[in-house]
């Protein structure tokens, strides 16, 4: 069963497996199948790396208001129900409704995974991907890259940025964020997107 579904972007969201009570793996869901060149998917969705907020909300979300309907009835069954229990059984109920509004991404983030998901087709951080999917992809980013002659590295990228042609920019962009996570590649995304922001002005 696919529980604890977050980061949703126009119907791209993260999800869990359980099986029983056990998280097995987190996938990467989009509306239309993965293609079966994206390294890790599988017939529902791309594997990516444990999403522990996924894995903790698929628990609030389903097995809190379980717990919060078997306890008093098992109190019950052995005696009398006790108010404490009432009110943790309450509590419980509250917590799972909160746990459904949890998970949800800032517009501005959105927008962001938008632009990646252009070049991409996939609407994620590049950091929640397993290491191999995210190669994968960043090696055909480049080879796009190359194509049109535009450097490979952080600093290559910023010292020609004003002159990259506006339609190529959010592959520059997502090349930048599938390129590393380290702090020379994030503030060069981090400029690429700005300019991309400008060609919507």
């Amino acid at each position: 069963m696919m529980i604890g579904r977050v980061d949703e972007v126009d119907g791209h969201f993260v999800a869990t497996r359980f099986i029983a009570f056990v998280p097995t793996e987190c996938l990467y869901v989009s509306p239309k199948s993965p293609r079966k060149s994206v390294a890790g998917a599988t017939k529902d969705g791309v594997r990516i790396q444990t999403h522990w907020q996924s894995v903790a909300l698929g628990y609030a979300r389903v097995w809190l208001p379980v717990l919060a309907i078997a306890l008093p009835i098992a109190q019950a069954s052995f005696g009398d129900l006790r108010l404490a229990t009432s009110f943790a059984s309450v509590a419980m109920l509250a917590a799972s409704a909160a746990a459904h509004r949890a998970g949800r991404l800032p517009e501005a983030e959105k927008a962001r995974l938008r632009v990646l998901g252009t070049v991409t087709g996939l609407r994620i951080d590049p950091s929640k991907l397993q290491r191999t999917t995210r190669e994968v992809k960043a090696t055909s980013l480049g080879e796009l890259m190359e194509k049109g002659g535009i450097p490979m590295t952080p600093e290559g990228i910023l010292s020609v940025l004003d002159d990259i042609p506006m339609p190529a920019m959010p592959l520059v962009y997502g090349y930048a964020r599938y390129a590393g996570d380290d702090p020379e590649w994030r503030a060069c995304a981090a400029r690429c997107y700005e300019r991309c922001l400008q060609g919507d002005l």
